[in-house]
């Protein structure tokens, strides 16, 4: 292999290393296919009023799942926290994205009287948690998983 060769080999390398894309982390369709899916199950429940996550990948932050949902003040309950999380929870056994090992998906829920800041801030979740289930739970709770 020539000079130039390696010389060329090695800076498409490092450009592809600082740009974020690499072969062992990398953006997933289906994980991204969750989180659209657990915000829309979220969405149709009337005490929500807004849902949103976000997809971090890359380097530095591996593969995350965070989501917040906004319930309406006068709903807020331990009964509806546990429902949310249970939606989340089904969401991800049912999906293909569970099979990608311990990814976290965190759970941040708030009041519509006391909305997440939009900047830096203090934080006003009225709840945080992972979700998540294991497989004897999963299989216990939601039946079996898809297949790929």
């Amino acid at each position: 292999m020539s000079a130039v060769t390696r010389a060329a080999a090695l800076v498409v390398l490092l450009v592809g290393l600082l740009t974020g894309c690499n072969s062992v982390v990398q953006y997933y369709e289906d994980v991204d296919e969750l989180g659209k899916k657990i915000v829309a199950d979220w969405k149709e429940l009337p005490e929500v009023t807004d849902a949103s996550y976000r997809y971090q990948h890359g380097i530095d932050s591996g593969q995350q799942l965070d989501f917040e949902v906004v319930i309406r003040a006068e709903s807020v309950s331990d009964e509806l926290i546990d429902k949310l999380k249970d939606i989340g929870s089904r969401d991800y056994w049912q999906s293909t994205a569970y099979d990608r090992g311990s990814m976290p998906l965190r759970f941040a829920a708030y009041s519509s009287d006391n909305p997440p800041p939009t900047q830096s801030g203090p934080d006003t979740a009225i709840h945080r948690a992972g979700l998540g289930v294991s497989k004897e739970v999963g299989l216990e709770k939601y039946g079996p998983r898809p297949a790929r």
